[in-house]
């Protein structure tokens, strides 16, 4: 039996037993014994200089200077995941598929980003081109082009730098002196050693490196607001001397939200063509200015308030108001319909058009104001989860594709690409339409981008056989005339993925 070499190791007191009658086991008896004070040693070694070793190692796993003088690289990033609540019914989750590929010019200190998405029922290419001050999404598939300021070199492409182990190493190079070591934690059975990165504004970063490899294999993102956010790394492969995981999982509070299809990354790829624009496209048009808190008039006893996507819709009634729209900003909103209309009377009744996460969110504002929730038959459940402070009895439930009247508005339970089961709002007095996320548009004139959403929104209209000429979407300040919408949706041709781009070739 030996020493250290068998399959368990024996005691200090065994050893030294052992050494007083088989002296050729005393080297190995030896290095036993030194174990403990090399353990310790290691242990009480001070944490800057563990945090300094464990960055060292981590960029050497990297690629070293040859990823930290990079003049650019191209990250590519094809996923696909569910989004919890967006889906067409409340049970099943909408998938989503999502095609990256970020150019980052180092040496220049620009992006470049092609980004093709299927989200529910349309498809999205898009080309973003940030230099200097300026940044250009040109939109592929309408050969249309708009002037994003809030991407800048920051900010574009950011969630595509987060999940890539290798770009997050790049970045934790320059943020040595800010990071903390922070203990050590097993991971599918390897040592894992812990940095961890505080923000100002409260938000948290654990990098979790091989004590072995030095490669990342998790980072746990803690947000204050959003809570705890997972990427987990497998299956690395390296190319031009640069590590990077071939493999990405991305949970939000435990949840799986996107899970890897392929990745790839190109150190120094070809910039020829990346910054490139389109000289035919043409501009989507000038946009409305929602940042400001607002109250309009609509029509006769119709309002709208609030900023953003934040906006409500309040129908005066006799001796109360019906609300439809944002409920997180309902209080704000109710208030300075109030200050317009010069009516105070209560909040009755508050409208929840559909079963989406913005659509739920807030719905305790409604009941704190005394209002009762009207619903879809089939939304009952979500929305007695989401409204906390709701009892059955704080419900009034719309009987499946039934017509409904409520004072003077009118509700249908109508279909649409959107969501199965969708209350649509009319006003047959004002021949008015009131809708939320079916054709919202910030383009102060000019045609919006049609998609099938408003195709399908324009045939459940016709369906129902009513009497409209205006068309509100309530998360925007901008009306539709029938007229005009019939126009569009009629015109309205399927997209699909031009020649030349292998980002969006399997459609």
């Amino acid at each position: 039996m030996y020493p250290v070499h068998s399959s368990k190791l024996w005691s200090t007191k065994q050893c030294m037993a052992f050494l007083g009658r088989k002296s050729v086991f005393v080297a190995s008896c030896m290095v036993l014994l030194a174990l403990p004070a090399v353990l310790a040693a290691k242990e009480s070694e001070p944490a800057a200089d563990i945090k300094v070793a464990v960055v060292n190692k981590m960029l050497t796993a990297y690629g070293g200077d040859t990823l930290l003088q990079a003049n650019s690289i191209k990250v590519v990033d094809y996923n696909k995941g569910p989004w919890p609540g967006e889906g067409e019914s409340p049970d099943v989750p909408e998938l989503w598929r999502i095609n990256e590929e970020l150019i980052i010019d180092y040496k220049n200190r620009r992006k470049s980003l092609l980004s093709y998405r299927v989200p529910r029922s349309t498809l999205d290419l898009e080309k973003w081109v940030q230099q200097g001050d300026s940044t250009i999404m040109y939109d592929i598939l309408h050969e249309k082009y708009s002037e994003e300021s809030w991407a800048n070199f920051d900010r574009l492409g950011a969630s595509l730098e987060r999940s890539s182990d290798t770009l997050q190493a790049k970045r934790l190079a320059g943020l040595s002196a800010e990071l903390e070591y922070s203990g050590k934690e097993y991971y599918r059975g390897r040592l894992q050693q812990k940095l961890m990165l505080q923000h100002a504004s409260g938000e948290r970063y654990t990098y979790f490196v091989d004590n072995t490899s030095g490669l990342i294999h998790k980072i746990l993102r803690q947000h204050p607001r959003a809570g705890d956010m997972l990427y987990v790394f497998s299956n690395h492969n390296t190319a031009a001397k640069l590590p990077y995981a071939r493999d990405m999982n991305f949970f939000v509070n435990g949840q799986l939200r996107l899970s890897s299809v392929h990745r790839d990354l190109e150190l120094n790829p070809d910039l020829s063509a990346a910054f490139s624009g389109f000289d035919h496209f043409t501009p989507w048009g000038e946009t409305i200015d929602g940042s400001e808190l607002t109250a309009k008039k609509l029509s006769t006893g119709v309002y709208q308030a609030g900023k953003g996507r934040a906006l409500t819709v309040f129908i005066e009634q006799a001796d109360h108001y019906i609300a439809m729209g944002a409920a997180d900003a309902l209080s704000e909103n109710f208030a300075e319909i109030k200050k317009l209309s010069q009516q105070d009377k209560p909040l009755k009744y508050f409208v929840v058009t559909h079963h989406h996460n913005a659509n739920v969110r807030g719905l305790d504002n409604a009941l704190a104001l005394g209002a009762t929730l009207v619903v879809a038959k089939q939304h009952q459940a979500t929305i007695l989860k989401h409204a906390t402070a709701a009892q059955p009895d704080n419900l009034l439930l719309i009987p499946e594709r039934a017509a409904f009247t409520l004072g003077d508005l009118m509700l249908f339970d109508i279909a649409t690409a959107h969501a199965q089961h969708y209350l649509l709002a009319y006003l047959p007095s004002v021949r008015m339409v009131l809708a939320e996320d079916h054709y919202v548009t910030e383009l102060k004139t000019a045609k919006p981008r049609i998609y099938h959403d408003m195709v399908r929104f324009a045939q459940a209209l016709d369906e129902l056989k009513i009497d409209v000429n205006t068309l509100v979407d309530i998360r925007g300040w901008r009306q539709f005339s029938m007229a005009e919408f019939r126009q569009w949706t009629d015109d309205f041709t399927p997209k699909t993925c031009p020649a030349g781009y292998p980002i969006c070739a399997n459609g």
